[in-house]
């Protein structure tokens, strides 16, 4: 139930935030297909990727062999 109400959150957080660029006459639409939009957006995109392999690494290296003997007692029966 909580993971539900967060994803309502989210959409009614994006849904006002659309409304507000909407009303200050922003155009999504215009920003995404420019090329500055699709240069950021591909910038920000590389940065997330990064940011995930790292997360990913860092798991994998320095978390996982003190994390997997605990998570297994965990309801959802830890990570596999």
């Amino acid at each position: 139930m909580n993971k539900q109400a967060g994803l309502i959150k989210l959409i009614v957080i994006v849904i006002v935030a659309i409304i507000i660029l909407s009303y200050l006459g922003i155009n999504i639409q215009k920003i995404a297909e420019s090329d500055a939009g699709k240069a950021n957006f591909g910038y920000v995109w590389g940065l997330c990727q990064q940011v995930g392999a790292w997360l990913v690494d860092l798991y994998a290296k320095y978390l996982a062999p003190y994390l997997q003997p605990i998570l297994k007692y965990l309801p959802f029966n830890g990570l596999k």
